[in-house]
């Protein structure tokens, strides 16, 4: 990479800590752009043209291109208008359209045969955080012994965007609370126990523990806990909105993908519906003589 590419990377980063984005948003833009380059062999000075080229890759899921092309029109914006370019080719990127998502949850004898294939008492700890408080896995990494408050009974956390929230603590979490660090991280860095666990390796570790109880399905993903959280707070007939609030979601859409309705729920929502007598006629001659008479 060039290092006008790396020092405008650098200085990107640098705009969006300033703007108070979330450390995974940053790292992940980072990791596109850094990945763009090494196919291009440059950053800062590629026409659209490359830029097509490369969203023509075949092997990309239709989700995962608009979020590079989110990352890329974020950086090529911010080059714009920080004098860097003059123009702006990730402008002319087509727009890309992906299908409704459908929830993926686990069941519940899923998430139990999880916690009893074998997996060490951390990854089971990350499971029931995944499945209990309805954590993505970046959350889950960065829980604290500090974000728990008993007296309260909440736990904090950060959300996307950045945002600061402090949600109710699950009893299961709770207890899980009395055996883990009070002032660390619960998935410290191996390397360095000041630092949470990157996210990746919290997905590598459940990830591994569902082959290992026999789940092979590609679709169901350590993100799966958190559909599973939010499908089977529904299925206990809690309000969506309460669902919503839960899950730190700012659109009740977005709630609506993460949460399936069991065939148990839509039978017995639909005899809720009174029975209403049905006439053995249909009273038509009738009608038709009162209309004679008047």
């Amino acid at each position: 990479m060039l290092s006008l590419d790396l020092d405008a990377l650098a200085m990107f980063d640098d705009y969006q800590r300033a703007q108070r984005l979330a450390a995974t948003t940053i790292r992940n833009r980072r990791s596109i752009l850094t990945a763009l380059a090494r196919r291009s062999g440059r950053l800062v000075e590629l026409d659209v043209f490359t830029l097509r080229r490369h969203f023509a890759r075949d092997d990309v899921k239709a989700s995962t291109m608009r979020t590079e092309r989110g990352a890329i029109l974020a950086f090529f914006t911010f080059l714009q208008s920080e004098g860097l370019r003059e123009d702006n080719p990730a402008l002319r990127l087509p727009k890309v359209e992906v299908p409704k998502g459908e929830p993926r949850p686990f069941t519940a004898e899923q998430v139990d045969a999880m916690l009893t294939s074998g997996a060490y008492q951390r990854t089971r700890a990350m499971i029931l955080v995944g499945y209990y408080q309805g954590f993505r896995v970046s959350s889950i990494a960065r829980v604290h012994g500090q974000d728990i408050d008993l007296l309260s009974n909440t736990i904090r956390t950060v959300g996307k965007g950045g945002k600061e929230r402090r949600l109710p603590l699950h009893p299961v979490i709770a207890e899980l609370a009395e055996r883990m660090p009070k002032d660390g991280y619960w998935f410290p860095a191996r390397k360095d126990p000041s630092r949470p666990m990157r996210s990746s390796s919290v997905t590598d570790l459940i990830t591994k523990a569902k082959l290992r109880a026999g789940i092979l399905d590609p679709l169901l993903t350590p993100h799966s806990l958190r559909h599973a959280f939010g499908t089977d707070l529904v299925e206990a007939e809690v309000d969506i909105r309460i669902v919503q609030e839960l899950m730190m979601h700012e659109s009740l859409s977005t709630t609506q993908i993460y949460t399936r309705v069991s065939e148990r729920l839509k039978q017995a929502s639909i005899v809720q519906l009174e029975p209403r007598p049905i006439p053995a006629r249909s009273g038509r001659p009738a009608a038709g003589r009162h209309a004679v008479a008047a």
